[in-house]
This record gives structure tokens, sequence and C-alpha cells, in this order.
């Protein structure tokens, strides 16, 4: 059966594992009998959207920076060199002006590099805009060495995509993001929009391959899109950033898609909040 656009907590052979409970929260997998080789997929939550910056009309200010993208890590291990269970811990999205956290699959519920089999860091928070500067682009989570037992198999990290930066200050619309420029399957958010006399549009994610794109808000008070998602095979998307208004209320930026960045917020008189970052995912493949 085929799940284009959403994939079960199990599904043939696949666990899927979402963040649960309080940050950090850990998880548990009993290693099926038979097992001969485990694969296992992590992605660290999206970085939020950084706000844009709120001024009286015609003050100059600046939109908020898109989140980064979490990082995506793979370790293909013999089931035969782990112990029967497995604890996980997925990286939750970052709340607006957050970064997101780190996913991680150990040997023991402990997040020390002593007890890791692989991780995946999160995406980097998206700056708020101010008066002289416009928001900073959050950063791409970083790659990973694993941990200690990270040895065992063939072991990937790869880093995610840094989020956009926001509008100008003099007024300007929000930098977008190009899905796929960093060959990864999720993105960073777009930037919001600038403003000093005029309103200005958010950033937009540009769609390649089965992402669409993702079009920033239109000039004003208007909101950011929601990243795309699709789950076969893994695509995801930040989100758009916020529309700039010199005499009312920025835009907020869209939320991320898993592992994605949120859109920055536009700027305003009052500010457009950042869009919220991307829940990290874990998927482990049990071969027999």
């Amino acid at each position: 059966m085929s799940f284009p656009h959403f994939l079960p907590r199990e599904a043939g052979q696949t666990r899927r594992f979402d963040p649960v409970g309080a940050a950090g929260q850990w998880q548990s997998y009993t290693v099926p009998l038979g097992a001969v080789l485990l694969e296992i997929l992590l992605v660290g939550g999206g970085g939020g959207g950084g706000a844009g910056f709120a001024a009286a009309a015609a003050a100059a200010r600046g939109g908020g920076g898109g989140g980064g993208g979490g990082a995506v890590s793979r370790i293909v291990v013999p089931a035969a060199l782990l112990p029967g269970t497995l604890f996980i811990s997925v990286g939750a999205g970052g709340v607006p002006g957050g970064a997101g956290a780190v996913s991680s699959v150990a040997g023991m519920s402990a997040a020390a590099v002593a007890a890791l089999l692989a991780s995946a860091n999160g995406g980097g928070a998206g700056g708020t805009g101010t008066g002289a500067a416009v928001g900073a682009a959050g950063a791409a989570g970083t790659i990973t060495s694993g941990g200690a037992y990270s040895a065992l198999g063939s072991f990937v990290s790869i880093a995610g995509q840094s989020g956009a930066a926001g509008g100008a200050v003099a007024g300007g619309t929000g930098t977008s993001v190009a899905f796929g420029a960093v060959n990864i399957f999720t993105s960073g958010g777009a930037g919001g929009g600038g403003t000093t006399s005029a309103d200005f549009a958010g950033g937009s994610v540009n769609g390649a391959g089965l992402c669409p794109t993702i079009a920033g808000a239109a000039a004003g008070s208007n909101i950011g899109a929601a990243g795309y998602e699709l789950w076969l095979p893994p695509t995801f998307s930040g989100g758009s950033g916020g529309g700039a208004s010199n005499t009312g209320a920025g835009g907020a930026g869209g939320a991320g898609a898993r592992g994605s960045g949120g859109g920055g917020g536009g700027a305003g008189v009052t500010a457009g909040q950042g869009g919220r970052g991307g829940d990290g995912f874990v998927l482990i493949t049990c071969m027999s």
C-alpha cells in the first residue's frame, strides 16, 4: 500500500518515531527476532523563523530570518552487534525564534556520546530583524560524528540547509531559499519582508523535482505558507516568509514541514512572528 502524503507509524518492516512529551524524552524499540540488519534514518528538528522588526510607520524595519533545516544522518548496522532494545529521542522543531532539537538513537536512555549509535543535529533559529539590520539566516543543522557505537556500522551525516535572510531595512522582499540546492530532502525557511515606507512580500521556497514552489506571502499583513510535506519519497520544505506592512502588522512566517525551517516574520508596526520549525523524525527499518 502506498502512503505518498502520510507514513504510518508502522509500515511493513519500518517503524516511525516522532517527538513525544517533554524535550528529549526517550522511546524504546525492540529489535525483532531474526533481524539481520537495521537501517536507521534520523532527521533533526528544523529551526524556528525569526520575527520581523516592529516600529512606527516610515521607520526602517528589517524582516525576520528563516530557520535552518535539520541535519540528516543514516546508519546501517548488523543486528547481532546491538542490544535487544534501542532508545530513541526525536528532536522537536524550534518554536518561533528557537533552534530545532537533536534526534538520537542510543543503547541506553542517555544522550551522552558514549551511549550513542547515531544522531542528527537540529537547525538554527532565524534572527530577529532590527531597525539597522535584517534578521540573519538560521544556521543549517551541522554534521555529527555520531557516537561511540557509530563505528559498528556504515554511518553518514549530512548537513541541513541554512535559512534565508530577512528583507532589507530600507524595504525589500524577503530572501528566498531553493529546495534541493544542498542535495538534501529538507530545506531552510525563507525570510520575511522588510519595510520603510512601502509594503513588501515575504520570500519564497523555490521548488525543484517533487517539491513545488511555496510562494512568499503577498506584500502587507499576509501570512507565509506552511512547508510542503511528502513521505514517499521523503520531501519536506521550509515555510515561506511573511509579508511586511508599513502601517499595519507584519505577517507571520509559515511553519516548516518535517525537519525544515520556519519562515521569517514580516516587519510592521506590529512584528510578524516567525514560523515554527518542523519536527524531526527517526525511521528504523529491519532487514531479516
